[in-house]
């Protein structure tokens, strides 16, 4: 099993490609980095291991980290990027004027 996601979905809401965490470009462990305003974004997938970590700071001041286990696919629907583990979503990212982070299954992550 691994995490399903599609390139050019990822590139049209990070605006940039992704960079690889290892430097083999095909080992599946990648990040997406994206600013908007004062605040940035970060987002490691962990493709065969089936983990995304994603990392909010403001002014380089880390204000959010949520690790999720389990994520089978990452589906873009306009401005959101949805994180699915099965065919439930237990995480969703709004790329608007600043970023919005929704909570799908009510649990606390810090």
């Amino acid at each position: 099993m691994f995490t399903k996601y599609n390139d050019l979905d990822l590139l049209e809401l990070f605006w940039s490609e992704s960079e690889s965490l290892t430097g083999e470009i095909d080992d599946g462990e990648v990040l997406y980095r994206r600013e908007i305003s004062d605040f940035e974004l970060t987002l490691f997938i962990y493709t065969y291991e089936m983990k995304c970590n994603v990392f909010l700071s403001y002014k380089d001041e880390d204000i959010l980290s949520i690790e999720l286990d389990n994520i089978s696919e990452l589906k873009k629907n306009e401005d959101q990027l949805y994180f699915y583990s099965n065919e439930s979503v237990k995480l969703s990212v709004i790329f608007g004027k600043i970023f919005s982070i929704n909570f799908q299954d009510g649990k606390f992550y810090n």
